[in-house]
């Protein structure tokens, strides 16, 4: 991570611009040498955090954790301004020029926001793996767009690369929670959805990306007549899923067991090699959903009432389905910065919440993903920032 020490680091009177970046202004953690100073540099917005290191005896300025989906380039660029500020009282940084990883980024690499107002008919794979699957599926039907989603980095890397060197256009990665993902997704557009192996997490159950929710939604972005498709080597994960569906009081289904596909995974081929069963459920989707789509409203009241900023307490609400974490905030006179946990369990994101003390209150870098579970967690927030609900010690 991006950092510089010193024995002593002083910012400069702000707001200050230098180049392309504004030094917005620095809020101070309540009773701790710790500050954060807000950093605007193009289309991003993002906090510095300096802190004293008592058994070191000097001060660390480096990216504020929750900022730290910003491209390791740009924060580069702020910390070095400072550092250069710094020079006289500076020990050490790792600041040199960026490395070739810091400076390209594969155009199919895509991030949440992406998908946000997303309007393409499209398939999904989830969990692609090797992506013999998802890139045999783009080569065949150059017209359909493709999106695959992993958690495993190693696997995201090497479908980039075999998406550069097969000339690709068709096909986007995200590193994303597939649970929460679809709930971001239109509905009926999607044209098919593969899972394919994936994990059975038989001591854990709650972490299978397979569950009610799940199911409902994958049927509200598939198009009718499109299916969803499961392939598995676990009898039980294969049971516990059919059990689900059949659950649902309308859809239908076909179960397949033994029946081999055009392109064999990695993981297929080795059951396969060890004569295991391999069980296929597809879900059909019934219903036209296009109307289904909620819209979410993560705005704040105009002049909201708020007392001693520095005086505001952490705090942890968790109810089923959501939660909602201050974890700490920061402050000056005239403002004050809270951050964040919220929203789903499964992909819970971090937020920095401005209090100014004219009453105004925004989310920083742009509102949460508008997903039920966030829009739950920000009612919450509103209650406890109201004047009239904010926990105070006078």
């Amino acid at each position: 991570m991006p950092h510089c020490l010193a024995k002593k680091i002083l910012i400069p009177p702000l707001p200050f611009c230098s180049g392309e970046y504004e030094f917005v202004f620095e809020a101070k953690k309540n009773n701790e040498d710790q500050s954060i100073i807000l950093v605007r540099y193009k289309q991003y917005e993002f906090f510095l955090k300096k802190q004293y290191r008592q058994k070191q005896n000097d001060y660390i300025l480096k990216c504020e954790k929750i900022s730290r989906s910003i491209p390791t380039g740009v924060i580069k660029g702020a910390l070095r301004i400072l550092a250069d500020y710094n020079q006289e009282t500076l020990i050490t940084h790792n600041l040199n020029c960026h490395s070739l990883k810091q400076k390209l980024l594969s155009p199919y690499y895509k991030t949440i926001q992406d998908f946000l107002g997303f309007d393409s008919l499209f398939e999904l794979e989830i969990g692609f793996g090797s992506g013999r699957h998802l890139l045999n599926r783009a080569k065949q039907n150059p017209q359909m767009q493709f999106i695959g989603i992993e958690l495993h980095t190693p696997s995201i890397e090497q479908v980039l690369r075999q998406i550069e060197i097969l000339g690709l256009q068709n096909v986007w990665v995200i590193h994303f929670d597939a649970r929460v993902f679809l709930e971001l997704l239109p509905s009926n557009l999607c044209q098919a959805i593969y899972l394919h192996f994936p994990v059975p997490w038989e001591k854990k159950p709650h972490r299978r990306v397979w569950n009610k929710r799940f199911l409902q939604e994958s049927m509200r972005i598939l198009q009718v007549g499109k299916m969803l498709e499961l392939r598995s080597d676990d009898e039980g994960y294969f049971l516990y899923a059919l059990k689900i569906a059949l659950e649902e009081s309308f859809l239908q289904c076909r179960v397949n067991k033994n029946i081999q596909k055009e392109v064999v995974s990695k993981y297929e081929a080795r059951w396969l090699r060890e004569n295991k069963n391999i069980y296929e459920l597809q879900v059909f989707a019934m219903q036209d959903h296009s109307e289904v789509k909620k819209e979410y409203n993560f705005s704040f009241p105009k002049a909201l009432l708020i007392r001693s900023f520095d005086k505001i307490q952490k705090k942890k609400v968790i109810q089923d389905g959501w939660f909602l974490h201050i974890d700490r905030f920061y402050s000056n006179e005239n403002c004050c910065v809270l951050a964040l946990s919220l929203g789903d369990f499964n992909q819970p994101q971090s937020k920095f919440l401005l209090l100014q003390k004219s009453g105004e209150a925004l989310y920083l870098g742009g509102d949460p993903l508008p997903t039920s579970a966030t829009h739950k967690a920000h009612l919450e927030l509103l209650k406890f920032i109201k004047g009239e609900e904010v926990e105070c010690r006078d």
